[in-house]
């Protein structure tokens, strides 16, 4: 056999091996290993050594671990997660926990899982979603009648387990994420209202009924000489009347209510009065009152005015002029309580009241500038100055 003909097929074996070394090479190194996770952290640098075996939905955390760098898809609780795999690498993941997955409280059989999904496999992690403390934003009313309904707003209302009106355990007609409905006790009770919940408990900063704290409330007077108002002739309404929610009240129940900006009969007012409310900015009060609307409010408004240390402050009170109530009109389900930052009552220069305890003044005067109001049946009481 010809030597160089050898030579060069040898060479060419050689070649040969040589690009099938090079090329298995090359796909062993592409071949991804298995996903393993090992911990889950927050993404906090200070939480860098810590360790997670739960967190709440919408909490920002790591994932580590091994060969996830060619992660492909992360799922809590089987929801699906978004991700910018740019923040990853083969042994970190980060990632939001999506605000929506489900967790215990809406859905029992969670599997309490991560599961990460890569192109070398899939990895699953023990990992609870907590679910947030009951939030308490409010009471339809702060006002409720012996026998009447509670109705309790907020968020995270999972799974109730008692409302306390004190230390007594009221009935609880209906419960949903954000409201819960319970029944006053037949002997009305002045206290704190609780929420107790699987996943934590929450309580009013304020009391139930409570006809202690007023600035003007129609039972006690606002003048040193025994009138209930300085001036101003709006209706006061026994305490005896059906309508009532607290004590006496005032109402304007009128027709063809003329195109007017002040009218004596729609003014209830102090003259100089010593509320001796507590010291503080505005920025840290409520300006707190109960109305009644019991027709359409279309038109008009309520224009309330604090005189603090000399200048008045005001604050115009039209819930109908927003786009949900325009079309409609603005009525309430029986007393509702308005819940106004003191912050937006404001002097003619734009200034806030800078101490509460220089206000010495209230007026409230209904007013419809720039129409006739045709029926209008609207009741006010128990206007208060509180802390949030």
């Amino acid at each position: 056999m010809n030597f160089r003909i050898v030579y060069k097929a040898g060479l060419a074996l050689m070649a040969a091996l040589g690009m099938l070394l090079s090329f298995q090479s090359c796909e062993n190194k592409d071949v991804d290993g298995m996903p393993m996770i090992s911990n889950v952290r927050l993404l906090d640098p200070a939480a860098a050594d810590s360790s997670l075996n739960g967190a709440l939905p919408g909490s920002l955390i790591v994932i580590q671990g091994q060969n996830l760098e060619s992660v492909l898809k992360v799922y809590f609780n089987d929801f699906e997660a978004t991700f910018n795999s740019a923040l990853g690498s083969d042994k970190n993941i980060v990632i939001a926990i999506p605000a929506e997955a489900p967790t215990k409280a809406v859905k029992a059989d969670v599997p309490n899982k991560i599961r990460v999904v890569t192109k070398g496999g899939e990895a699953t992690y023990d990992f609870s979603l907590t679910s947030p403390e009951p939030r308490l934003d409010g009471l339809y009313s702060e006002f409720v009648k012996p026998g009447g309904t509670i109705i309790i707003n907020g968020d995270y209302f999972y799974n109730i387990k008692n409302v306390k009106l004190g230390a007594a355990n009221l009935e609880i007609l209906s419960a949903s994420e954000k409201q819960i409905r319970a029944k006053m006790p037949a002997q009305g009770t002045i206290d704190f209202l609780t929420v107790e919940g699987e996943f934590g408990t929450v309580k009013t900063n304020f009391k139930l009924n409570d006809t202690t704290v007023y600035m003007m409330n129609f039972d006690v007077p606002v003048t040193t000489w025994g009138a209930t108002v300085c001036y101003g002739s709006a209706p006061i309404v026994p305490a005896t009347d059906p309508g009532a929610i607290a004590g006496k009240y005032s109402r304007i129940k009128q027709t063809k209510l003329p195109a007017t900006g002040y009218d004596d009969k729609w003014v209830l007012a102090s003259c100089y009065y010593e509320f001796k409310l507590p010291a503080g900015a505005a920025e840290n009060r409520l300006f707190k009152f109960e109305h009644n609307v019991a027709e359409a409010w279309k038109a008009g408004k309520y224009d309330i005015t604090l005189n603090a240390g000399g200048t008045d402050y005001s604050y115009s009170f039209q819930p109908w002029n927003t786009t949900e109530y325009q079309s409609a009109g603005y009525t309430t389900s029986g007393w509702k309580t308005a819940v106004i930052e003191l912050s937006e009552f404001k002097s003619s220069a734009g200034a806030t009241i800078a101490d509460v305890s220089k206000i010495t003044d209230i007026k409230v005067s209904f007013g419809t500038p720039d129409q006739v109001i045709d029926s209008f049946n609207t009741s006010v009481d128990n206007f208060r100055i509180v802390a949030k």
